[in-house]
Order: C-alpha cells, then sequence, then structure tokens
C-alpha cells in the first residue's frame, strides 16, 4: 500500500531468533542470508522490501534512510521506545485477543494493555473469535479504528497438497493455526508436530521429520516462516499465505494522514 503511493518503504527489525550476530546493521539478502544471521521473518520481509536488522534500532532506521528509504516500518516494534513513531498499527488474534490480559510472566502481554491503547493508532483482528471481536468493541469505545484481515492460503500450491498423503509441522507461535488451515482447506495430514516458535530445526530434527513422513508414506509440509529455517535442499513442501483486508477504509484513512503529514508522535 506504501508502494502504491509511490512511497519507498523499508523494515527494521531487531532479527528475533537468529543465533549468529552481525557486527552494526545487517541488510538483509534473501538470496544470501540465513535465518541463522537474519532472522526467519526478516527473511520473508525483505522479499517484499529492503529490510535491516539490528539491536539497536536507531541505527537500522540510520542505514534504512541513508539507503533511500522514505518510511520506516517497524516489525514487532509497539513496545519500542528508541523511535518516536508516527502511527502503530496492533495485530491481534481473533481467536486469542489478548489471552489472560496479564503481563509477562503470568499472561502474553509485555505490558499493561491500558498502557498500550495510548499507543496504538489502528487494530487489526487477523481471524475470527470472540476474543477479537470483544478487542475490537473495546478499542471503538477508546476512539481506536478497527478493521478484519484473514490469511488466505496459496490457491495454487492448495491444489497441488490436495493429490499429495501429507505430514505436517510447524516451528511458528501457534502452530495449531497451520494445522487449523489445513484442516479448513479439507487437507487431512496423517500426522503432525508441533515445535517452539522460532525453533532452530536440529539434524536430528530433520532425519526425525523425514523417517516419520517415510514411515507413515508421506511428504512433509510446513509454513514459509518455516521454510526458511531449513536448507535449500531440505525436501518439503511449502503452504505460502497472503492477508486479505475484510475493509481497507481504516488502514487507507491512516496511511493517508500519516502521509500527508496530519499525525502527532505517539507516546
Amino acid at each position: 500500500k506504501l508502494m502504491a503511493r509511490g512511497q519507498s518503504p523499508a523494515f527494521l527489525s531487531r532479527g528475533y531468533g537468529r543465533t549468529v550476530e552481525s557486527l552494526g546493521v545487517l541488510r538483509v539478502r534473501p538470496e544470501f542470508h540465513k535465518a541463522e544471521e537474519a532472522g526467519d521473518e526478516p527473511l520473508l520481509l525483505a522479499r517484499v522490501a529492503p529490510t535491516f536488522v539490528a539491536a539497536d534500532r536507531c541505527a537500522a532506521a540510520e542505514a534504512a534512510v541513508a539507503a533511500g528509504a522514505s518510511v520506516l516500518v517497524l516489525d514487532d516494534g509497539l513496545q519500542s521506545p528508541a523511535l518516536a513513531r508516527d502511527a502503530s498499527i496492533a495485530v491481534v488474534d481473533g481467536s486469542a485477543g489478548v489471552g489472560n490480559g496479564l503481563c509477562l510472566p503470568a499472561g502474553p502481554l509485555r505490558a499493561p494493555l491500558a498502557r498500550q491503547w495510548r499507543a496504538v493508532s489502528l487494530l487489526c483482528v487477523l481471524g475470527d473469535g470472540p476474543a477479537g471481536s470483544e478487542l475490537a468493541l473495546q478499542a471503538s469505545s477508546l476512539g481506536v479504528p478497527a478493521f478484519r484481515a484473514r490469511l488466505r492460503p496459496d490457491a495454487a500450491m492448495l491444489t497441488v497438497l490436495r493429490d499429495r498423503r501429507l505430514y505436517a509441522f510447524s516451528g511458528i507461535g501457534q502452530p495449531e493455526k497451520f494445522f487449523r488451515t489445513l484442516a479448513e482447506q479439507a487437507l487431512s495430514p496423517v500426522g503432525r508436530r508441533a515445535f517452539p516458535d522460532h525453533h532452530a530445526f536440529t539434524e536430528n530434527d530433520r532425519l526425525a521429520l523425514l523417517r516419520e513422513a517415510e514411515r507413515l508414506g508421506a511428504e512433509l509440509v510446513t509454513t514459509e516462516k518455516d521454510r526458511v529455517r531449513l536448507p535449500a535442499d531440505f525436501p518439503v513442501l511449502t503452504l505460502p499465505v497472503s492477508l486479505e483486508f475484510a475493509d481497507e477504509a481504516p488502514l487507507d484513512a491512516l496511511l493517508d494522514k500519516l502521509l500527508a503529514g496530519r499525525i502527532t508522535a505517539l507516546p
């Protein structure tokens, strides 16, 4: 959407999950870098726009601007105090919401919800569920616009997968969401295995998956985020997904205000 408005956006990320720290700022090259160097999500983001990874958000921002970026998009930056943000989009899972509403370690939040609402310009509810609907109502009562979106599996790949006997595995934040996506598309893997988020697949992990798939006479299938953490020659099918907006008007309105300079920096 930013590029359609003539902008040159760049992503900034801390590269969560990487095991090899680079010196300074890393500009991610998907054809060159691996997940242990850049993190899994930055490898996917870099397919869309220039992506800069660094523990120091300010250093990453400076590198992005020097490279020609006109808009900086912080990945997972709602609690980042290093940069003054002009707008923040909070994304919540429709089925999970904010869990029990408590902060770590008692719950999933990094900061109290009441404090975070002050820094939210727009709420995106991803998928269906009463928890997401409740948050959308709360946002509306606070004057925060909300809109819905969903992840849409790639239709061409679904056609390929329907002719295969599958063994599914995933190491994302909620592996069950991937398994549920397969089920919603009438795909019934003969087996499945969940790993922790950002899991670094070891050689033993890979061998175990291959053996189990072979035992069941199946082919492996996983997410794009998991795929980039595996060797390029590892035999696995991948189901890409894209984000589909149910109502684009709130997001378009925010971007129009942002690019017109009519937004005051958030706290």
